[in-house]
Formats: structure tokens, C-alpha cells, sequence
């Protein structure tokens, strides 16, 4: 299990039937072993079912909550996963599951960070709790935070947020490595500070 091929993708919204299968058509053509989707905009649980009809993938895990935007969704292509536990810590924005994939265990967090600064800030502080375990954690999803000045273009000047500080304290507390979009913790490490 040495090249793990994760996708995290804001979809922007899978409501309606429409936008949903074409979305699934795309998705499911792509070259992946672990697939994050963010701001799924699911509103039921029949909308779940429909989704799930729909993907007939290995495993699918999906979280909604109550804000017309939430909806975060973990899908596995291969069967070869064993879910040991699922949370959801925040509904529709803050999915956690435990599993087993290909024998090595690994923690794997999906988010779509709110708008709202309090709101952010309130991830990231339960983020950090979900971080302190001894193997593999994949952080994936959608942050709507800026950490630094060249992740953005704009003609205001970049001024540091309090939710932007916090998550740069939180990957550097628990030496989180950013790759690409996902943000990877080695359990080595974790084991060496320990």
C-alpha cells in the first residue's frame, strides 16, 4: 500500500438528479483509490440513498447536516477497506473514519470548513483533538482558510486571520506535511514524539 491515490474535490453541490449523475459519471471515470468530496449539499437520507444507487462503489461513507451547503463524503473504489469507525464530529462538515486499508490502518478526515470565522475556529479546535492518535491520518476537504499570501489573488493586501494562525499552530504542533490539497500525517513521527 505504498502509492495511495486520494482525490479531494469540492463538488459544489449534488442536490439535484441532474448534477448528480453527471457529476457521478466524471468522478467515477477518474483513477483513484480514496475519493473526498466536500459542499455535497445532500439533504436527506433518500438523497444518500440515491447517491450510494448511484456510485455502487466498494464502500461509500457520507455525512449531511443542517446548513444547505454541508455535506462531506468518503468513497473507497476497492473493496479492500474494513471501517472500524465513523464519526461524525460536526454533520455535513467534519467526517472522521477509522479503517483498515489493505491491512495498515489509517485515520482519514474529510472537512468543509463555514464561512463564518467562529465557526472555523470551532473545527479547527476539535480538528486538533482527532489528530492525536498513533497511526496514519489523511486529512482531506475543503479548509476556506489562507495561510499565506501567495495562496490567493487579490488586490487586498494578505492580513493573517486568527482561524489562519490556528491552523498553522495545529499542522505544526502534530508536524503535518502538506501534500498537494491533502495533508498527511506520517505515523512515524507521530511514534518518535511519543
Amino acid at each position: 500500500m505504498s502509492n495511495i491515490k486520494i482525490i479531494t474535490f469540492n463538488v459544489r453541490g449534488l442536490q439535484s438528479d441532474k448534477s448528480r449523475k453527471r457529476m457521478v459519471d466524471f468522478l467515477k471515470r477518474l483513477d483513484y483509490d480514496i475519493l473526498c468530496l466536500q459542499e455535497m449539499r445532500l439533504k436527506t437520507h433518500v438523497d444518500v440513498c440515491e447517491l450510494n444507487k448511484m456510485w455502487n462503489t466498494a464502500h461509500s461513507i457520507i455525512s449531511i447536516g443542517e446548513d444547505s451547503s454541508d455535506g462531506v463524503g468518503i468513497f473507497f473504489k476497492k473493496d479492500a477497506v474494513n471501517i472500524i469507525k465513523r464519526r461524525d464530529i460536526i454533520p455535513g462538515r467534519l467526517l472522521l473514519v477509522d479503517c483498515c486499508y489493505y491491512g495498515q490502518r489509517l485515520r482519514i478526515i474529510n472537512l468543509y470548513n463555514a464561512p463564518e470565522r467562529t465557526n472555523k475556529i470551532q473545527l479547527l479546535k476539535k480538528l486538533k483533538y482527532l489528530l492525536e492518535i498513533c497511526f496514519n491520518i489523511i486529512i482531506c476537504g475543503d479548509f476556506n482558510i489562507v495561510t499565506e499570501a501567495t495562496d490567493r489573488i487579490s488586490k487586498v493586501e494578505f492580513r493573517e486571520l486568527r482561524e489562519s494562525k490556528l491552523l498553522v499552530k495545529v499542522r505544526k504542533q502534530h508536524f503535518v506535511i502538506y501534500t498537494g490539497t491533502c495533508i498527511h500525517i506520517p505515523s512515524t513521527t507521530l511514534d518518535s514524539i511519543r
